[in-house]
């Protein structure tokens, strides 16, 4: 018996060109936020960095006070006892 092999035309997924921009390595040390805080840190003096992070608390701290006025305000259409229940006090 003689078996012979029929080609027929089968759909194939399409497969984009290989890229010449190959995607980068896996890094084995993962980027965390405190990674990065270093790096730009040991760009700066002491004393640089000290005023940076002063800046940075009291724009935080200026923050929490807003959102603390705001919130005030907002209860105080709803009277005296439900804004002091709104902050925990009763």
């Amino acid at each position: 018996m003689s078996t012979t092999s029929r080609s027929s035309a089968t759909a194939r997924p399409y497969q984009p060109p290989p890229s010449s921009i190959d995607p980068p390595p896996k890094s084995r040390f993962p980027i965390t936020p405190a990674l990065l805080r270093g790096i730009f840190a040991s760009s700066r003096t002491p004393n640089e960095e000290r005023s940076i992070s002063r800046v940075a608390f009291f724009r935080f701290a200026g923050f929490l006070l807003s959102i603390v006025g705001i919130s005030l305000l907002a209860a105080r259409g709803r009277g005296l006892k439900s804004g002091a229940a709104l902050l925990g006090v009763m």
